[in-house]
């Protein structure tokens, strides 16, 4: 973490020094070619080890680009990488502290879950920025959901990222809001966007897509539209292209499709995985993989009250 601000501090100072006597716009050159610096540095953030320091200095990573974009207001990466940002640190941390409070502090479960549901109202309003550029889905938008999905299809594999991230944020607030009739109202557009991404690429940022859907499918009942099979289909395909180490993904399997089928032996075998196998497994997710096992035993903890 120390040594990606460092190298983009360092970065940062040569290209304004190069731009500023040339006769083009320095300011513009010098936040665009930094944009491009934080999206080849941020997945350094994901390799961390330490989850408190993750979490101290997530915020400082988050407001810094809201600096940069807001001097920036239509630059593409500004935009997407803060809808991954707000997406990874609500679900990561904020999520995962409501969870750590639950039956301890209530006062203090109640203010990260409405943190999170701000945060992720603005990530996905910084997606929507960047997919908004597309006429056809903006005004699709506001329309019935067949016109909406109609509209997706002018997506191509560029606009991967900021489909899923949009889709990801949208999608979780919608989970946290499940009290609200409206929001659940929207959450077949959602849906769409995380099919369009399915489409394009079904195994972006470890086989999110499959894992939107297993947890989807997997957390409803039958009624609500949960789909018993169609989950487990969209967990195994995950856990299989990344040799079951995306740890995140075991955790998600357990906490959705096993409680809601009422599987014990599935639910511990998935968690006690997640515990015995080593988090630098995947080095490029190492900070995911220390919150899934935090989880894990979070889970393993409490299962007296899922089943």
């Amino acid at each position: 973490m120390h040594r990606f601000f460092t190298v983009a501090v360092r970065l940062f100072l040569v290209v304004v020094s190069l731009f500023f006597f040339s006769q083009c716009t320095p300011k513009q050159i010098a936040s665009d070619i930094t944009a491009q610096i934080f999206q080849g540095g941020a997945p350094a953030f994901e390799m961390e080890t330490d989850v408190e320091l993750a979490e101290n200095t997530g915020l400082t990573m988050i407001k810094m680009l809201e600096a940069f974009q807001h001097d920036n207001p239509h630059n593409k990466t500004y935009l997407v990488l803060l809808s991954r940002s707000y997406a990874n640190y609500s679900f990561g941390f904020l999520e995962w502290n409501m969870l750590k409070y639950q039956g301890m502090d209530e006062t203090k479960r109640a203010q990260n879950e409405e943190r999170a549901r701000a945060f992720y109202l603005k990530g996905k309003d910084f997606g929507m920025r960047a997919l908004n550029r597309n006429a056809a889905f903006e005004k699709a938008l506001t329309k019935d959901l067949d016109t909406f999905k109609k509209s997706l299809q002018s997506f191509g594999r560029s606009y991967i990222p900021a489909l899923f991230w949009t889709a990801f944020n949208w999608g979780s607030w919608i989970n946290l809001n499940k009290d609200s009739p409206l929001a659940i109202a929207e959450f077949p557009k959602a849906e769409a966007m995380m099919q369009r991404v399915l489409e394009l690429d079904e195994h972006y940022f470890y086989s999110g897509p499959h894992l939107f859907f297993g947890f989807s499918f997997g957390s409803r009942p039958a009624m609500f539209g949960g789909n018993p099979e169609k989950s487990k289909e969209h967990f195994e395909k995950a856990l299989a292209a990344y040799k079951r180490k995306f740890l995140l993904a075991l955790v998600t399997y357990a906490q959705s499709y096993a409680v809601q089928n009422q599987d014990r032996a599935l639910f511990e075998s998935l968690l006690n995985e997640v515990l015995t196998t080593p988090a630098d497994s995947l080095p490029e997710q190492r900070l995911a993989n220390e919150l899934a096992k935090l989880r894990a035993r979070w889970f393993l903890d409490h299962s007296m009250t899922m089943f």
